[in-house]
């Protein structure tokens, strides 16, 4: 098993609709209410708002069994995906590795110009996609994933890049404790 940015997150459940529930749970508390009930503000490096709905988890954590093929997520549920689920808060945060910040506009379902942020961790072919939303500062989730490299190739060629931005790397006095 090959080193990763960050942990996977590896729920266990007596079957896929129990672990979904569960990782459903993780997303809710991590990213949209806190046990209190208070609405959680996350924003990214940049001081944009993330905003986060509970209807963007299905598309999130399902997929398509052949992406090349069709669009329409037919596996109601991916392990795959959801064992990143915390890895977005990360990349938000920019805590490690490199991040291309990459801008794109696409035509919806509804054939209406959507602008979207698409920040793609190199080291792990990882992608998470925000969409602008009418007021500036503020983006949507829309989704995260691991892509394949034919996938990444084509996100660079459709999208223009805004930023490289690298996470600091500490020096071993840096790293240390704070008295």
């Amino acid at each position: 098993m090959s080193e990763h940015l960050w942990p996977q997150l590896r729920l266990k459940a007596d079957d896929k609709g129990e672990l979904k529930k569960e990782y459903k749970k993780i997303f809710i508390k991590t990213y949209i209410k806190t046990e209190d009930g208070d609405n959680i503000e996350i924003f990214d490096w940049l001081g944009n708002r993330i905003h986060f709905s509970i209807h963007s988890f299905d598309h999130a954590f399902s997929e398509s069994s052949n992406y090349r093929e069709k669009k329409e997520h037919d596996i109601p549920f991916s392990k795959k995906r959801a064992r990143r689920i915390l890895w977005i808060k990360e990349i938000l945060s920019a805590s490690k590795g490199t991040i291309e910040r990459r801008h794109q506009v696409r035509k919806d379902s509804r054939k209406r110009q959507k602008e979207r942020r698409t920040l793609l961790v190199v080291e792990e072919n990882y992608i998470v996609v925000l969409e602008q939303r009418k007021k500036p500062g503020e983006l949507s989730f829309v989704t995260a994933f691991p892509a394949d490299a034919a996938y990444v190739k084509n996100i660079r060629k459709n999208s223009v890049l805004e930023e490289i931005k690298k996470a600091p790397v500490l020096t071993a006095t840096e790293a240390l404790p704070r008295s």
